[in-house]
């Protein structure tokens, strides 16, 4: 990922994985998008070095962003493939922790601090 890349945490609760994002890669443009609006605020508050909206992330454009990286629940995850499929630009990235995106050519698999598995989709 270029440093000066554009990433977007799609479903960013209260911000524990902009946080980790801007660990990984402190020079990315970080946005975090969460449908809830208390959440949005907290998460607003948390990182405030990250643009944090209010929206949902199935409506939202990803055709912007250099990576997307979410936290979604098993069933979702077609969905999550199929809109990254169809919006993410060649070269753009799909990150999912701890739900595989089967629909998706794996890239690779890491595993966070505390043990959980980060799934790497490279979009062509």
């Amino acid at each position: 990922i270029d440093f000066n890349a554009l990433i977007l945490d799609a479903g960013c609760g209260l911000g524990d994985g902009l946080i980790a994002l801007r660990r990984a890669y402190p020079q990315a443009r970080l946005h975090g998008l969460e449908w809830s609006w208390p959440l949005r605020a907290l998460c607003a508050l948390r990182c405030p070095w990250a643009r944090v909206r209010q929206g949902d992330i199935w409506q939202a454009d990803w055709a912007a962003y250099d990576m997307v990286y979410l936290f979604q629940r098993p069933e979702s995850m077609p969905r999550a493939a199929a809109k990254a499929r169809g919006e993410l630009k060649p070269g753009a990235w799909l990150v999912s922790l701890e739900f595989e995106a089967t629909e998706l050519p794996l890239h690779g698999r890491l595993l966070a601090p505390d043990g959980r598995p980060v799934w790497l989709y490279h979009l062509s």
